[in-house]
């Protein structure tokens, strides 16, 4: 059994999230809940648990306080949120899950089945350190991206991606320092994340950073090769904004 702390002020928020998790969800364990920041951070460390399903917005503070407060972090986070965009985007920047309000019982059994399996991951407290960093740093660019795989967590300099790949449901990044990391998330969703840093779309199944293109070759319908020699197709709809963005990162 996985022992499991439910931290949110709205008594039906919390009720739903133990309905689904008692009936759909028989290996967690709900060990307490609490109701605000104090008693949150309290609970956290005096019962250890295995999993946390963590709300953002509290009557006495946010879920980050929460995480401020804390001195055991060896568990799964799931943080619970109805808006927060900004929240959103930290989590997506450090592979933090999420589910969003009002809960699905759907979103609720497929978070903790990640939770349960993030378990087995090295050093779990290093994305939320990181977290806590990009929150308190809001205003700052934000140039690091947690990496999440079966084993590891990995930090990495967003400039150092010089090209994503995705097949189905999974995303492969290469970097500049020769390393493959291939995580369980589509390629959309790191789209999103990485665009506003030079990234552009080339086909359905690739994601490059401009700053790492050598030259668009116009052979066979056209494909870049990038500056460590491999090649990377482009999709008919995509050429012309992908032209238009290397001429614009030259003028």
């Amino acid at each position: 059994m996985y022992r499991t702390i439910l931290i949110d002020d709205e008594k039906k928020a919390q009720d739903s999230l133990k309905k689904v998790l008692t009936e759909f969800c028989p290996q967690i364990e709900i060990i307490d809940t609490a109701q605000n920041v104090a008693q949150g951070i309290e609970t956290i460390n005096k019962l250890q648990p295995h999993i946390v399903f963590l709300d953002i917005e509290m009557a006495d503070g946010t879920g980050f306080d929460v995480l401020k407060g804390i001195n055991f972090t060896d568990f799964s986070l799931i943080f619970c949120t109805a808006h927060n965009d900004f929240a959103i985007k930290a989590f997506r920047y450090n592979a933090i899950d999420y589910i969003l309000k009002p809960l699905y019982f759907e979103d609720v059994i497929s978070a903790t089945h990640k939770a349960i399996s993030n378990l087995k991951l090295k050093e779990k407290d290093i994305a939320l350190k990181h977290l806590l960093s990009f929150y308190q740093n809001e205003d700052k660019k934000n140039d690091k991206l947690i990496l999440k795989t079966a084993s590891d967590i990995y930090v990495v300099e967003i400039q150092d991606i010089y090209h994503c790949e995705s097949e189905g449901s999974y995303t492969t990044f290469y970097t500049q320092s020769k390393r493959k990391i291939t995580v369980s998330k589509n390629l959309k969703e790191y789209e999103t994340i990485l665009k506003p840093h030079n990234f552009i779309r080339t086909h359905q199944s690739h994601l490059v950073n401009l700053n790492y293109i050598d030259r668009l070759h116009k052979a066979s319908g056209g494909y870049l090769v990038m500056k460590n020699g491999s090649e990377v197709p482009i999709s008919t709809r995509k050429r012309e904004a992908l032209i238009k963005a290397m001429e614009d990162m030259h003028l």
